[in-house]
């Protein structure tokens, strides 16, 4: 779908009496508090089996804190059963292991289980120790799982050096679980090994890519063969995460697939668009396999950059460079969930205000600054059809991401509801 660019001017009058009259006034959210305000949200998630919660950007501390707020209050009030985030889910294994009881010190294993350096976000501690606190509760049954739906082996470089852990670990778990029956499996896979980041995978020769894509495929369909005698010789969860493991490799090629070198000044390319597509796609999948994995009546928070919850394509700001706009994870969602998806993205000042530039006259950040109060929640699904609200959030916006760039959404499609932060300060 073609989205027009917008206007250089345009009238949000109308948008901003009508969302201050409707806006919800949320107090600040710290340290795992349950301000009562948190109760407006219960008609807001309605029967929504995931809320996707989006942050303008990584590290500010006012959306992690609220986002461990509002997964408390879903828990404790609403039944959700479990939280994904952005981070890898080879390494998220440790999260979930640690969140159920398991060994360990929180600090270690968050260096271990989170990706792209979130374990440096005090926020991302504090969530870990709850569920695990929760956990440990006798007086809950149903216990709260911690997911990753990233690809694994992420961080700044964009090379994807750890990216064999997926496929390390599906092999450790049949040489377990199934020693002589997967050897030809596992042996199909190993000769790749040591080539499967983005700089090995973009050396080999055509006929070696698909050798070792129709290996990953083998060692996939191994898993779907055997699940009954494989689950019998260890768990549920050790299967169903070393079969999501041996997923997550397929993810990962098919990422390499279309991926070429960074370029050493971080800036992106035109085809770069295809790479960020697949990762999208990857990560709705891997939701995906977390809410089966939760049962008919499982709930999950869904916790990842705003550019990756809305339901929308990635154009404007740096990535105006895509020969097209891919889809992201949002729009994957919603078209497998429909309204069994809430997608609430987070707008607000910038963390970094002397670098910053300031919110465009024709962006929903600038009229959501005028609306009031310092931290509030508005459903735009509560604007109707043809009011000057509604016309307004069916036109073409900016959205800033990352304090110095910007999105292009049309704010009732992307989202169905936004949390304003008037202020935003680093998370460290």
């Amino acid at each position: 779908m073609m989205i027009a660019a917008p206007a250089d001017a345009v009238d949000d009058s109308g948008f901003v009496d009508w969302a201050r009259a409707n806006a919800v006034e949320f107090p600040a959210c710290d340290n795992l508090s349950q301000p009562p305000a948190l109760e407006a949200l219960a008609t807001t998630v309605g029967d929504a089996r995931i809320v996707a919660l989006g942050e303008p950007t990584h590290g500010a501390h006012e959306p992690l804190a609220f986002r461990n707020c509002l997964f408390r209050y879903l828990v404790e009030e609403q039944g959700f059963t479990a939280i994904a985030l952005e981070t890898g889910l080879n390494e998220s294994r440790r999260l979930y292991d640690y969140a159920a009881g398991g060994e360990g010190e929180a600090r270690d294993v968050a260096r271990r289980g989170f990706t792209w350096g979130f374990w440096r976000y005090p926020q991302n501690i504090e969530l870990l120790d709850w569920i695990r606190r929760y956990n440990l509760d006798p007086a809950h049954p149903r216990k709260i799982r911690l997911y990753g739906i990233d690809l694994s082996g992420g961080d700044s470089s964009g090379l994807w050096k750890n990216a064999r852990a997926t496929i390390d670990d599906s092999l450790a778990y049949l040489s377990h679980a199934a020693p002589d029956q997967s050897g030809r499996v596992r042996r199909g896979v190993q000769p790749f090994l040591h080539r499967f980041d983005v700089p090995g995978y973009s050396a080999m020769p055509a006929g070696d890519r698909a050798r070792l894509r129709s290996a990953i495929a083998d060692l996939i369909a191994f898993f779907d063969r055997n699940r009954r005698s494989l689950v019998a010789a260890s768990s549920q969860a050790d299967f169903d995460w070393a079969r999501q493991n041996a997923v997550g490799a397929r993810q990962l090629a098919a990422l390499f697939d279309v991926s070429g070198l960074p370029n050493a000044d971080g800036t992106l390319s035109p085809g770069d668009y295809r790479a960020d597509a697949a990762r999208d796609a990857a990560m709705a999948a891997n939701a995906g396999w977390a809410l089966e994995r939760e049962g008919p009546q499982g709930r999950i928070l869904v916790f990842a950059h705003n550019g990756h919850v809305m339901n929308a394509r990635t154009r404007g700001g740096i990535w105006s460079v895509y020969a097209q706009a891919p889809a992201a994870m949002g729009e994957h969602l919603r078209a497998g969930l429909g309204r069994q998806l809430l997608i609430m993205a987070i707008s607000g000042g910038s963390t970094r205000p002397e670098t910053s530039r300031p919110p465009k006259s024709a962006s929903l950040d600038a009229a959501l600054a005028r609306v009031g109060p310092e931290h509030f929640l508005i459903d735009f699904r509560r604007a109707g059809k043809a009011t000057p609200a509604a016309n307004w959030l069916a036109q073409t916006q900016s959205l800033r991401v990352n304090s110095d760039t910007e999105n292009l959404v049309v704010p009732a499609a992307a989202f169905d509801a936004m949390l304003y932060f008037h202020r935003l300060t680093p998370a460290t």
